[in-house]
């Protein structure tokens, strides 16, 4: 991992389309910025597309590609993805069909009972019922994050019980199936940009700050941690090409402007 200041300007002049994660990473203690929304319509206004690939639940998408003019959007780490076509209109795609997700959904909630009868002082997120995929418990969000060792207890946990789990700075999460942000993203750029993936990886940069975010790190060569990835990085399996100098929504602006410097804008 090096230092952001010495991304090639060739390397970001390449740069298309910028995915990043939103927790922590556009967020700073939990809110959008006016720097950061500055930072998107700069590199909106310069052409980039914007997919914000995030571990939030299914019904927040269409609100944030809204409010926030996404091009595109990952939920759930990789359970669904939203974009609108040439036409204006809203489209989806789902890590499986609505019989095996409500399927999944009810050994989701008979699971949480059993988690929390183990970990009583963690409870289920507050967005919990907006999901569609997966089960999130809140680890950091609002209240003081868990020491790493008991997130990597709960973790161990839901994987002792047969469920795949994975941690971002606020919630952790369980579910039955294996998705990943990685491979929605992949999906969501060949169906709806029709961008394969090689030329993904070429020209498409990922900012992120935390363990969930493990799988784009790992694909994306042009791969930005913000400042505060340091304190999960002994529990990364791999990390950011490169890292930012300020945390949370300033580390976002500043990716933005290395980039739209190298554009010329």
């Amino acid at each position: 991992m090096k230092p952001l200041t010495d991304w090639p300007l060739q390397e970001r002049a390449s740069i298309v389309g910028v995915l990043t994660d939103i927790d922590d990473t556009l967020t700073t203690h939990g809110a959008l910025t006016p720097g950061v929304l500055a930072a998107l319509d700069g590199l909106r206004h310069a052409g980039l597309r914007l997919i914000a690939v995030t571990g939030r639940p299914t019904y927040w998408a269409l609100p944030l590609l809204k409010l926030c003019r996404f091009d595109g959007l990952v939920a759930e780490n990789g359970a669904s993805a939203f974009w609108r076509d040439r036409f204006g209109r809203e489209q989806s795609l789902f890590y499986a069909d609505q019989a095996i997700r409500a399927a999944h959904r009810e050994k989701l909630n008979a699971f949480s009972i059993v988690l929390r009868e183990r970990f009583p002082h963690i409870e289920v997120a507050d967005d919990a019922p907006m999901r569609i995929g997966d089960l999130a418990f809140n680890i950091g969000e609002d209240r003081p994050r868990l020491a790493q060792a008991e997130v990597d207890a709960l973790l161990q946990f839901i994987r002792d019980h047969r469920y795949f789990a994975t941690a971002s700075s606020i919630h952790a999460h369980a579910s039955l199936a294996p998705f990943s942000k990685q491979v929605m993203t992949r999906r969501l750029l060949e169906q709806a940009f029709e961008v394969d993936d090689a030329s993904a990886r070429a020209s498409h940069v990922f900012v992120g700050d935390s363990g969930n975010d493990a799988s784009m790190f790992a694909h994306y060569p042009h791969s930005v941690g913000v400042a505060n990835i340091s304190q999960y990085l002994p529990s990364l399996p791999c990390a950011p090409a490169w890292i930012a100098s300020n945390a949370s929504g300033a580390g976002f602006v500043e990716v933005a402007e290395a980039i739209l410097e190298a554009h010329g804008a």
